[in-house]
């Protein structure tokens, strides 16, 4: 990623300087009732900001916005009509005389759809408006899960990096030690070759966190609508404890809010009032409306009067090459709305028992990363980086050999990243749950 001026040079300082791991232990050890609530507010912030900004969100937003629309057309009474006749009228009188006079009349038509229609069609227009509202709730959760689990990545690629480097310090520290150290001997060259060498992979370990930590923060960035290079909160680590869930409670609040549960329910109810209306979608509309009429030759005859026309079920020939009307009839649309109906009924068992197995195979990994964090004693990463700061110390009095100075700084850091790893862990694993219960799990105590 390049930077330009100034901006480079801030964010270049910034890694370059070393990381403050004694404020993270700090953070990491807090008690929730103390970091949930402002860690909480940034991720909300964060979440927040992801609705406002994200375009695809947005787009979700004005589907609602049309299906709305076509609700309120579907609604809309059909324009009235205007009838007028005006012509020659030759008029015969009772004793032979003949007159060339003229007709008018004149109507008006309001058009009324068959008694249903309108209500099965606002019906479905309905169900559309439900569906664009739950694609949006369901986008919503997707999108606050990906802005929380990368924000949590950030932190935690971030801590591990921050890791590895004060042990390459430490370690380098050491070489040049040994370097300015006179006739250190053939033993004193050896390791300084040996940790000259571990530095390698330390060097190469730093570097490929840093490449992650990047990208994660580009992704988070993308989400949130800003440019790749915006500094993003790095400190929102996972919580070390996670509270036990219930799997009763959780597929009960999976049958009441998981979105694509109800996605489903909303597609069978529509598929039923479109079935109804493809019912009564033969049945013929009518329009109404009052004329006058009046007729001018031997005698003058004119007066109002009411209309009602009603429409034939017949429509345009279907079979290609014939041209005209033929009878009207519904069997193969009807037969095709039955089809959807029956289709949409028999997904839904598919999709309870999907959401079923994912619940059940997200809370068995929750409930073993919340196992395996239970089984690390929370001081246990502070002592092993103390015994790694002890080993560097006793290495430069000659109390230990180079192996038991490397194997001090492998473990400290082979420990923090498994610690660090089982917690982003169970954080995936709870907001997997959050999305598969649309939400329903209480965010005050978020992971």
């Amino acid at each position: 990623m390049r930077l330009g001026g100034k901006r480079e040079s801030a964010f270049l300082a910034r890694i370059a300087e070393p990381f403050a791991l004694g404020s993270l232990f700090l953070l990491a050890s807090a008690s929730p009732s103390q970091a949930t609530s402002p860690r909480e507010d940034v991720l909300r912030s964060l979440v927040a900001e992801a609705r406002a900004e994200n375009p695809d969100y947005r787009a979700y937003e004005a589907a609602i916005q049309a299906a709305e629309g076509q609700f309120v057309q579907v609604g809309m009474m059909p324009k009235p009509q205007v009838i007028a006749f005006v012509g020659p009228y030759l008029s015969a009188g009772g004793a032979g005389q003949t007159a060339l006079g003229y007709q008018q009349e004149f109507e008006v038509l309001q058009p009324f759809y068959f008694p249903g229609k309108v209500s099965l069609r606002r019906a479905v227009a309905h169900r559309d408006v439900m569906l664009a509202q739950l694609l949006l709730e369901e986008f919503g959760l997707s999108l606050e899960v990906a802005v929380r689990s990368l924000a949590q990545q950030v932190a935690v690629t971030v801590a591990s990096a921050g890791a590895a480097r004060e042990i390459e310090d430490r370690t380098a520290s050491v070489v040049a030690f040994l370097e300015k150290r006179p006739k250190a001997g053939i033993l004193g060259y050896l390791d300084a070759r040996i940790l000259s060498g571990s530095l390698i992979g330390l060097q190469q370990e730093v570097r490929w966190l840093e490449e992650s930590r990047w990208t994660l923060v580009a992704q988070l960035n993308a989400y949130l609508g800003r440019p790749a290079d915006t500094p993003v909160p790095e400190h929102l680590l996972p919580w070390e404890s996670f509270p036990p869930l219930s799997l009763d409670r959780l597929l009960a609040q999976a049958q009441r809010r998981n979105v694509l549960l109800q996605i489903h329910r909303v597609l069978i109810d529509r598929a039923r009032q479109q079935r109804k209306a493809t019912q009564i979608a033969g049945y013929p509309d009518f329009a109404m409306g009052p004329f006058w009429m009046a007729y001018q030759g031997v005698n003058y005859n004119a007066g109002p009067g009411f209309t009602i026309t009603v429409g034939l079920p017949v429509g345009k020939a279907q079979v290609p090459g014939i041209e005209g009307v033929a009878w009207a009839n519904q069997r193969g649309n009807l037969a095709t709305a039955k089809a959807q109906e029956e289709q949409a009924m028999a997904l839904f068992p598919a999709a309870e028992r999907n959401v079923e197995s994912l619940i059940f195979a997200r809370l068995f990994a929750y409930e073993a990363t919340r196992n395996q964090l239970t089984l690390q004693p929370q001081s246990l990463i502070v002592s092993l980086r103390e015994a790694a700061a002890l080993a560097e110390r006793q290495y430069r009095i000659g109390a230990i050999d180079v192996h038991r100075f490397l194997a001090a700084q492998q473990q400290y850091l082979s420990a923090f990243r498994a610690a660090l790893g089982a917690r982003m862990d169970a954080a995936t694993a709870w907001l997997d749950l959050f999305f598969l219960t649309g939400g329903e799990l209480p965010t005050k105590a978020f992971p």
